[in-house]
């Protein structure tokens, strides 16, 4: 599915010397208008580095405004990120992979250096050195 949204206004607000929030305002290729919401991370000087959707399933939406100026647009293609993530689940990418971890790890699963799989087997043994 691909996307265009041009960002008609940006208002940032700071919460604490590390934390902020945005609202992004928009505009998509239909001409239909709205907000989409945001946590910011701030630098020493209090300057936006990094931005987190409030709601996960606009996260591509979010990084790509993040970098744009007012009345600058952008077009984003969501196909891949919609066949990854259910449109349910209110995951981030690294929470899923983490349950996915979590869970080749209650299986004994270890992951090597190189990427691959290996099934972990505990041996136990009677001898004494």
């Amino acid at each position: 599915m691909l996307k265009m949204f041009t960002l008609n206004n940006r208002v940032d607000q700071q919460l604490s010397d590390t934390a902020g929030t945005v609202v992004f305002h928009v505009t998509d290729e239909n001409g239909d208008s709205r907000k989409i919401f945001a946590d910011t991370y701030l630098d020493e000087n209090q300057v936006p580095q990094g931005v987190t959707a409030s709601n996960k399933r606009e996260l591509p939406l979010v990084e790509g405004l993040f970098r744009l100026e007012i009345g600058e647009s952008t077009t984003l293609d969501f196909t891949l990120y919609n066949k990854t993530f259910s449109r349910k689940q209110d995951k981030t990418a690294n929470q899923i992979a983490h349950d996915e971890v979590m869970k080749m790890q209650e299986k004994n699963y270890l992951l090597s250096k190189a990427g691959k799989i290996f099934k972990f087997n505990k041996k136990k043994t009677d001898e004494v050195d």
